[in-house]
């Protein structure tokens, strides 16, 4: 049965879809393109006209407007539709092949503006543990000296906001008025990693990651598989999923509408949105989700990653998550997708309206 474009029926039949398609999908980064474009595509939905050419105003002045931005503009969108979204995916973007040493990446066009520190933080978490408030200390890893997610978070804002001039840690070459373009794609885009669990989270276990800071990195040192029948998935892919993997721009926007169309899901409905405004609180909110629907509260099975990976275990052998864990994740993701396009919005109009 063929149904009308835009019809709710139809709608409701892409969301099955785009969540169909993610539980097969490779590994990717953060919530993917498709996770990332719709927080900003909610975010351009709740905001003013004038607003929203400000902020594309900035974004114009990106040293990366034409590669990256603007780059594959889908028919259906405008120029400023499309610049606004894509800025939540150019930190991705930016991230350079294994291949790519250090020394080439400090001078590359497009791979010098790349941190890996500041897609997350990592609040340890121990199997079982009944403390669910956001631990005082972070877990230091491999990147002990680098900066994070909170911290760049909270630059993000001063830069934008004029309170601080001077960025300490720009890429070299570039002017003030691009940097500012720089940093609003990274505030796009770490608002919308800071609301995936396992961004906030990584499980501890001296036993099983017996090297480094014992933690599963965020889950990607263990891969499960949704359900019976299904391709194992690292755990941390299988969150970044949770959504699909169509970036296409009818698709987001139409994803966008649909969530945000939810009454489960109207602001009315996310008391977080007016409990909770500071950063470390959205990352609590993330520990929390982390620990109870990620982890299960320490009572899930999963298999090492690279168990699988070196062929020492089959399929069959990866560890099925608890019954109903999917449907579970997929309700969280929905939640925390609109709760950053919701937020993104706010944090811009804040920067927009400073004096």
């Amino acid at each position: 049965m063929w149904m009308k474009s835009g019809s709710p029926a139809c709608k409701e039949c892409l969301l099955v879809m785009l969540i169909i398609a993610g539980v097969t999908a490779p590994a990717a980064r953060a919530w993917n393109d498709a996770g990332h474009l719709t927080v900003a595509r909610i975010a351009w939905n709740h905001m003013p006209a004038g607003q929203r050419d400000a902020v594309v105003s900035i974004l114009r002045r990106h040293p990366h407007h034409d590669q990256l931005l603007l780059k594959d503009r889908h028919a259906d969108a405008s120029d400023a539709e499309w610049i606004f979204i894509r800025a939540a995916t150019w930190p991705d973007h930016v991230r350079p092949p294994r291949t790519v040493s250090r020394q080439e990446m400090e001078t590359h066009p497009i791979y010098k503006f790349h941190r890996g520190s500041w897609h997350y933080v990592n609040f340890p978490y121990r199997s079982g543990q009944t403390l669910a408030a956001l631990p005082s200390e972070i877990l230091r890893g491999e990147e002990a000296n680098g900066s994070n997610i909170l911290e760049q978070l909270d630059l993000c804002m001063r830069l934008l906001q004029n309170d601080l001039l001077n960025d300490p840690d720009h890429a070299e070459g570039v002017t003030r008025e691009q940097n500012k373009a720089v940093r609003l794609c990274w505030l796009f885009h770490l608002v919308g990693d800071l609301h995936q669990p396992l961004h906030v989270a990584t499980l501890v276990d001296e036993v099983r990651f017996p090297h480094g800071a014992h933690s599963d990195q965020g889950g990607n040192l263990l891969i499960i598989r949704p359900h019976a029948g299904a391709t194992p998935h690292k755990l941390h892919a299988f969150w970044d999923e949770r959504l699909g993997t169509n970036s296409h721009f009818p698709a987001v926007s139409d994803l966008a509408e649909m969530l945000t169309r939810d009454p489960s899901l109207a602001p009315a409905q996310l008391p977080e949105l007016t409990q909770n405004r500071h950063f470390r609180q959205w990352a609590a909110e993330g520990y929390q989700y982390a620990k109870t629907t990620v982890y299960h509260d320490g009572r899930f099975s999963a298999a090492l990653a690279e168990d699988y990976e070196h062929h020492r275990i089959t399929a069959d052998d990866v560890p099925i998550l608890p019954q109903a864990a999917e449907a579970a994740a997929n309700q969280v993701a929905r939640r925390r997708i609109v709760l950053a396009g919701y937020r993104l919005a706010g944090l811009l109009r804040q920067i927009l309206e400073r004096p």
